[in-house]
């Protein structure tokens, strides 16, 4: 099956994700099926299912019963929908039941929007074509990743998704779960790496969070991956114009980026004459080192450099006296390449917001 969402780069002789791919932009115009939340019908899928939207309903829902939720931090509070599906408590087994009920039919009904492509949902995505709609409807298998795919809640989540699609008499996607999500990007990154004896420093740069890992081959195989300390992103507003103000947000954003890397970087076991090598996920649409300039809180970065990873290792290796090279890959590619090989198949990460990638690329 040929998959429209995957372009080629001449430049750099590789295949890279297109952006149009975003589920964060399909619009619900049209329900394709009434009867299970009619309240969502118009809304775009990003304005309906997320971790923030989550947090906000679980804190409402849990002030309106008068329920303690302060064990968790707000970041953590859709965790309370997996804990408190098997809790004790009889009010925190209501608002886990109710709203992981509640989020699992908004995902099926995504989905099921994908599947269907009724005519009033593929109008009011003008870069989609045909071919994007075809692709949805045949495409046989979903992987779900991410935080909110982790657990007894991505359990639920898959229980009603199959509902949905019941309810609608729509064949289901076969939907299978990814549980160990936490380092999902950092571990797809290791595919890329090609030297048989070699440590890299290998990074996630998510809306949320920074995950960073060590990696050693020996042999041709990884041989240790260690896990260093998750730090926060920042500076991640969506701002996109050419402005002094933007510009100085985007600097601000690269130095703290550079000191990340190179607090990891420096924890590399290198030879004296070794080139340092850094693999970044990062949560823009990249192709070869250039970021997309209209996608997430990384795209400010443009303003700095039309190569971002070139820029990236020239000020890495000024910074660590000796020669970096980084390379950076699109966060849903890094993910789908754990499941390479895997046909007719997408992996949708859920989370801070929906992230899509293809097991079928080919990266050079």
């Amino acid at each position: 099956m040929t998959n429209p969402f995957i372009g080629f780069d001449e430049k750099q002789n590789t295949e890279f994700t297109s952006p149009v791919c975003s589920i964060n932009r399909v619009r619900l115009a049209k329900l394709p099926v009434l009867g299970i939340e009619d309240s969502v019908e118009g809304f775009r899928a990003n304005e309906i299912f997320s971790a923030k939207i989550i947090s906000d309903d679980v804190l409402a829902t849990a002030q309106k019963l008068r329920v303690d939720v302060s064990d968790y931090s707000y970041r953590e509070l859709p965790r309370l929908l997996s804990d408190g599906i098997l809790s004790d408590d009889a009010l925190k087994h209501r608002i886990a039941a109710g709203l992981s009920t509640k989020y699992g039919n908004r995902l099926g009904l995504i989905l099921l929007t994908l599947r269907t492509g009724l005519k009033e949902n593929r109008i009011v995505r003008d870069d989609w074509e045909d071919a994007h709609w075809q692709y949805w409807a045949d495409v046989k298998n979903i992987i779900l990743t991410g935080g909110l795919a982790s657990g007894l809640l991505g359990k639920r989540f898959k229980e009603q998704i199959h509902y949905v699609f019941d309810v609608a008499g729509v064949k289901p996607y076969n939907i299978s779960l990814f549980e160990n999500s936490s380092h999902v990007g950092t571990m797809g990154c290791t595919k890329l790496i090609k030297d048989k004896d070699k440590a890299f420093a290998v990074l996630d740069f998510g809306q949320t969070n920074i995950k960073r890992c060590l990696v050693r081959k020996r042999g041709g195989e990884v041989s240790s991956i260690t896990t260093l300390d998750t730090v926060p992103s920042v500076n991640m507003d969506l701002t996109f114009s050419d402005t002094r103000e933007n510009f100085d947000r985007a600097l601000e954003l690269h130095r703290y980026l550079l000191n990340v890397i190179c607090d990891t970087c420096k924890d590399l076991e290198l030879s004296k004459d070794e080139t340092g090598e850094v693999i970044i996920s990062i949560a823009n649409y990249v192709v070869g080192g250039e970021l997309n300039r209209r996608r997430g809180g990384y795209a400010k970065l443009h303003l700095l450099s039309d190569d971002y990873a070139s820029l990236l290792s020239h000020e890495l290796s000024s910074r660590m006296h000796r020669p970096y090279k980084v390379r950076l890959v699109h966060d849903g590619t890094a993910i789908a390449l754990n499941f390479s090989g895997s046909e007719d198949s997408v992996c949708m990460s859920i989370g801070t917001a929906f992230g899509v990638g293809f097991p079928d690329i080919k990266l050079t």
